[in-house]
Protein backbone atom coordinates (compact mmCIF):
# COMPACT_ATOMS: atom_id res chain seq x y z
CA UNK A 1 0.00 0.00 0.00
CA UNK A 2 1.61 3.17 -1.16
CA UNK A 3 1.03 5.61 2.35
CA UNK A 4 2.02 8.92 0.36
CA UNK A 5 -0.35 8.77 -2.09
CA UNK A 6 -2.95 8.60 0.51
CA UNK A 7 -1.54 11.00 2.59
CA UNK A 8 -1.23 13.18 -0.48
CA UNK A 9 -4.95 12.22 -1.27
CA UNK A 10 -6.07 13.05 2.33
CA UNK A 11 -4.74 16.30 2.09
CA UNK A 12 -6.86 17.36 -1.01
CA UNK A 13 -9.53 16.01 0.50
CA UNK A 14 -8.89 17.70 3.57
CA UNK A 15 -8.19 21.24 1.42
CA UNK A 16 -11.27 20.72 -0.87
CA UNK A 17 -13.74 19.83 2.51
CA UNK A 18 -12.45 23.64 3.87
CA UNK A 19 -13.19 25.11 0.43
CA UNK A 20 -16.60 24.05 0.59
CA UNK A 21 -17.21 24.73 4.21
CA UNK A 22 -15.71 28.75 3.52
CA UNK A 23 -18.35 28.76 0.71
CA UNK A 24 -21.23 27.65 2.42
CA UNK A 25 -19.86 29.86 5.75
CA UNK A 26 -19.73 32.66 3.33
CA UNK A 27 -23.33 31.45 1.27
CA UNK A 28 -24.91 32.13 5.09
CA UNK A 29 -23.55 35.08 6.05
CA UNK A 30 -24.62 36.82 2.80
CA UNK A 31 -27.86 35.40 3.11
CA UNK A 32 -28.32 36.01 6.92
CA UNK A 33 -27.19 39.93 5.81
CA UNK A 34 -29.82 40.14 3.10
CA UNK A 35 -32.18 39.23 4.94
CA UNK A 36 -31.13 41.95 7.72
CA UNK A 37 -31.26 44.34 4.80
CA UNK A 38 -34.20 43.40 3.13
CA UNK A 39 -36.21 43.18 7.33
CA UNK A 40 -34.57 46.72 7.54
CA UNK A 41 -36.30 48.48 4.18
CA UNK A 42 -39.56 46.21 5.29
CA UNK A 43 -39.55 48.15 8.67
CA UNK A 44 -38.68 51.81 7.35
CA UNK A 45 -40.79 51.52 4.35
CA UNK A 46 -43.64 50.48 6.93
CA UNK A 47 -43.22 53.80 9.02
CA UNK A 48 -43.32 55.90 6.39
CA UNK A 49 -46.64 54.80 5.07
CA UNK A 50 -47.60 55.15 9.19
CA UNK A 51 -46.15 58.70 9.13
CA UNK A 52 -43.71 58.71 11.64
CA UNK A 53 -40.40 60.43 10.92
CA UNK A 54 -36.85 59.73 12.43
CA UNK A 55 -34.47 62.54 12.90
CA UNK A 56 -30.74 61.93 12.48
CA UNK A 57 -28.55 61.36 15.45
CA UNK A 58 -25.60 63.15 15.72
CA UNK A 59 -23.50 60.49 17.55
CA UNK A 60 -21.03 58.60 16.04
CA UNK A 61 -19.77 56.23 18.12
CA UNK A 62 -19.20 52.75 17.45
CA UNK A 63 -17.81 51.30 20.18
CA UNK A 64 -18.46 51.30 23.56
CA UNK A 65 -18.22 49.01 27.23
CA UNK A 66 -20.29 48.63 30.72
CA UNK A 67 -19.27 51.36 32.79
CA UNK A 68 -18.79 50.38 37.08
CA UNK A 69 -19.44 53.61 39.08
CA UNK A 70 -19.61 54.66 43.16
CA UNK A 71 -21.77 56.86 43.81
CA UNK A 72 -19.61 60.02 45.57
CA UNK A 73 -19.95 61.04 49.12
CA UNK A 74 -18.51 64.41 48.30
CA UNK A 75 -15.34 64.00 50.65
CA UNK A 76 -13.10 65.98 48.52
CA UNK A 77 -15.50 68.83 47.96
CA UNK A 78 -14.14 72.52 47.73
CA UNK A 79 -16.19 75.00 49.66
CA UNK A 80 -14.11 78.09 47.70
CA UNK A 81 -17.78 80.22 46.50
CA UNK A 82 -18.50 82.67 49.57
CA UNK A 83 -21.92 83.61 48.30
CA UNK A 84 -22.79 79.34 48.44
CA UNK A 85 -23.91 77.90 51.37
CA UNK A 86 -23.04 73.84 51.14
CA UNK A 87 -25.02 70.77 53.23
CA UNK A 88 -24.27 67.06 52.22
CA UNK A 89 -27.11 65.02 53.48
CA UNK A 90 -28.05 61.60 53.04
CA UNK A 91 -31.52 60.50 50.92
CA UNK A 92 -31.73 56.69 50.53
CA UNK A 93 -27.77 55.62 51.45
CA UNK A 94 -26.91 57.94 48.78
CA UNK A 95 -25.42 61.67 49.33
CA UNK A 96 -27.01 64.24 48.14
CA UNK A 97 -25.15 68.07 48.43
CA UNK A 98 -27.80 70.77 48.86
CA UNK A 99 -26.96 74.00 48.22
CA UNK A 100 -28.13 77.59 48.48
CA UNK A 101 -27.02 80.88 46.83
CA UNK A 102 -26.99 84.32 48.23
CA UNK A 103 -28.17 85.39 44.70
CA UNK A 104 -29.57 84.57 41.80
CA UNK A 105 -28.14 82.14 39.61
CA UNK A 106 -30.55 83.10 36.88
CA UNK A 107 -34.08 83.97 36.23
CA UNK A 108 -35.78 81.06 33.67
CA UNK A 109 -37.38 84.43 32.50
CA UNK A 110 -34.45 85.43 30.52
CA UNK A 111 -33.84 84.32 27.28
CA UNK A 112 -30.75 83.19 27.77
CA UNK A 113 -31.19 81.61 31.62
CA UNK A 114 -29.05 78.10 30.24
CA UNK A 115 -26.16 80.10 29.10
CA UNK A 116 -25.96 81.11 32.49
CA UNK A 117 -26.70 77.89 34.30
CA UNK A 118 -24.10 76.32 31.68
CA UNK A 119 -21.48 79.63 32.44
CA UNK A 120 -22.13 78.75 36.09
CA UNK A 121 -21.13 75.11 36.15
CA UNK A 122 -18.51 75.61 33.93
CA UNK A 123 -16.50 78.75 35.44
CA UNK A 124 -17.80 78.81 38.89
CA UNK A 125 -19.42 75.64 40.40
CA UNK A 126 -16.29 73.43 39.24
CA UNK A 127 -18.03 70.49 40.83
CA UNK A 128 -20.81 70.65 38.02
CA UNK A 129 -18.11 70.38 35.21
CA UNK A 130 -19.59 67.71 33.13
CA UNK A 131 -23.48 68.03 33.66
CA UNK A 132 -25.12 69.04 30.75
CA UNK A 133 -28.83 70.62 30.69
CA UNK A 134 -31.93 67.70 30.05
CA UNK A 135 -34.86 69.42 31.02
CA UNK A 136 -36.99 71.96 32.48
CA UNK A 137 -40.17 70.72 33.97
CA UNK A 138 -42.41 74.05 34.30
CA UNK A 139 -45.34 72.41 36.65
CA UNK A 140 -42.26 71.08 39.09
CA UNK A 141 -40.74 74.35 38.64
CA UNK A 142 -37.18 72.37 38.26
CA UNK A 143 -34.34 72.26 35.67
CA UNK A 144 -32.48 69.21 35.35
CA UNK A 145 -28.97 68.93 34.32
CA UNK A 146 -27.56 65.41 33.74
CA UNK A 147 -23.75 64.26 34.51
CA UNK A 148 -21.49 63.08 31.86
CA UNK A 149 -18.93 60.43 31.26
CA UNK A 150 -16.28 61.08 28.71
CA UNK A 151 -18.95 63.78 26.93
CA UNK A 152 -21.91 60.76 27.07
CA UNK A 153 -24.71 61.33 29.21
CA UNK A 154 -26.09 59.55 32.27
CA UNK A 155 -29.93 58.76 31.33
CA UNK A 156 -32.11 59.32 33.94
CA UNK A 157 -30.47 58.44 37.04
CA UNK A 158 -30.92 60.41 40.52
CA UNK A 159 -27.30 59.60 41.21
CA UNK A 160 -26.21 61.57 38.87
CA UNK A 161 -27.73 65.13 38.07
CA UNK A 162 -27.91 68.12 39.69
CA UNK A 163 -31.86 69.59 40.10
CA UNK A 164 -31.97 73.15 40.01
CA UNK A 165 -34.99 75.09 41.97
CA UNK A 166 -37.25 78.16 40.33
CA UNK A 167 -38.61 79.88 43.48
CA UNK A 168 -41.98 81.95 41.99
CA UNK A 169 -40.16 84.56 40.93
CA UNK A 170 -38.48 82.53 38.18
CA UNK A 171 -35.13 83.46 40.01
CA UNK A 172 -32.63 80.10 40.90
CA UNK A 173 -30.87 80.60 44.60
CA UNK A 174 -31.19 76.95 45.25
CA UNK A 175 -29.86 73.32 43.95
CA UNK A 176 -29.30 69.71 44.92
CA UNK A 177 -26.25 67.74 43.15
CA UNK A 178 -25.66 63.38 42.93
CA UNK A 179 -22.69 62.76 41.18
CA UNK A 180 -21.22 59.01 40.31
CA UNK A 181 -17.35 58.76 40.57
CA UNK A 182 -14.42 56.37 40.65
CA UNK A 183 -15.47 55.33 36.88
CA UNK A 184 -13.89 52.12 35.90
CA UNK A 185 -14.87 51.01 31.86
CA UNK A 186 -15.09 47.17 30.40
CA UNK A 187 -13.64 46.33 26.98
CA UNK A 188 -15.36 48.31 24.05
CA UNK A 189 -18.22 46.52 22.48
CA UNK A 190 -19.65 47.02 19.27
CA UNK A 191 -22.97 49.28 19.35
CA UNK A 192 -25.97 49.02 17.52
CA UNK A 193 -27.02 51.48 15.41
CA UNK A 194 -29.54 53.72 16.43
CA UNK A 195 -32.19 52.28 13.10
CA UNK A 196 -31.78 48.98 14.81
CA UNK A 197 -33.09 50.43 18.28
CA UNK A 198 -35.98 52.28 16.51
CA UNK A 199 -36.81 49.23 14.31
CA UNK A 200 -37.03 46.64 17.20
CA UNK A 201 -39.63 49.64 19.21
CA UNK A 202 -41.46 49.74 16.08
CA UNK A 203 -41.60 45.85 15.54
CA UNK A 204 -42.68 45.79 19.53
CA UNK A 205 -45.75 47.79 18.80
CA UNK A 206 -44.49 50.78 20.95
CA UNK A 207 -44.36 53.68 17.96
CA UNK A 208 -47.23 54.65 16.99
CA UNK A 209 -48.51 56.43 13.89
CA UNK A 210 -48.41 60.27 13.13
CA UNK A 211 -45.19 60.38 15.47
CA UNK A 212 -42.01 61.93 15.77
CA UNK A 213 -38.25 59.87 16.25
CA UNK A 214 -35.44 60.92 17.85
CA UNK A 215 -32.22 59.05 19.50
CA UNK A 216 -29.56 59.93 21.40
CA UNK A 217 -26.70 57.58 23.29
CA UNK A 218 -25.74 57.84 26.17
CA UNK A 219 -25.60 55.09 29.51
CA UNK A 220 -28.36 53.76 31.53
CA UNK A 221 -28.30 52.04 34.74
CA UNK A 222 -28.29 48.46 34.41
CA UNK A 223 -27.34 47.20 38.14
CA UNK A 224 -28.09 49.67 40.97
CA UNK A 225 -27.42 48.45 44.33
CA UNK A 226 -26.13 50.96 47.35
CA UNK A 227 -22.85 52.42 46.95
CA UNK A 228 -22.44 51.16 43.64
CA UNK A 229 -24.16 51.15 39.61
CA UNK A 230 -22.82 49.05 36.49
CA UNK A 231 -23.90 51.58 33.57
CA UNK A 232 -24.43 50.45 29.90
CA UNK A 233 -24.61 51.84 26.52
CA UNK A 234 -28.22 52.73 25.75
CA UNK A 235 -30.26 54.38 22.99
CA UNK A 236 -33.43 56.94 24.72
CA UNK A 237 -35.40 57.05 21.85
CA UNK A 238 -37.60 60.31 22.43
CA UNK A 239 -41.22 59.78 20.69
CA UNK A 240 -43.42 62.71 20.20
CA UNK A 241 -46.27 63.79 18.34
CA UNK A 242 -45.92 65.72 14.77
CA UNK A 243 -47.57 68.65 17.08
CA UNK A 244 -44.62 68.31 19.76
CA UNK A 245 -46.07 66.63 22.12
CA UNK A 246 -44.45 64.12 24.30
CA UNK A 247 -45.50 60.51 24.14
CA UNK A 248 -42.66 58.02 25.82
CA UNK A 249 -39.10 57.67 26.50
CA UNK A 250 -37.84 54.11 25.91
CA UNK A 251 -34.46 53.11 26.24
CA UNK A 252 -33.11 50.45 24.42
CA UNK A 253 -29.80 49.07 25.54
CA UNK A 254 -27.13 49.20 22.64
CA UNK A 255 -25.07 46.50 22.55
CA UNK A 256 -28.11 43.70 22.79
CA UNK A 257 -31.24 45.36 22.46
CA UNK A 258 -32.57 44.85 25.01
CA UNK A 259 -35.63 47.05 26.04
CA UNK A 260 -34.88 48.24 29.60
CA UNK A 261 -37.86 50.00 30.24
CA UNK A 262 -40.77 48.41 28.26
CA UNK A 263 -43.43 49.07 31.63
Amino acid sequence: MNWGKIKTLFIYLFVVLNIILLIFYMHTVYKNKTEIVQEKEIIEKSMKSDNITVEEGASKKENLGYVNVTISNFNDLKRDIPSLKYEIETVDKASVLKVTSDYAITNVNKNNYRVDLDTFLLEKFKSGIGYVFSSYDVEKKEIIYEQTIDGIRVFDNKNARIVFSVDNNGDIKYFEQTAVANIRKDKNEVLTAQSQAINRLYHEDLIPKNSKVKATLGYYTYISQTENQVLIPTWNIEINTNDGDSIKNYYVDAINLNILNRR
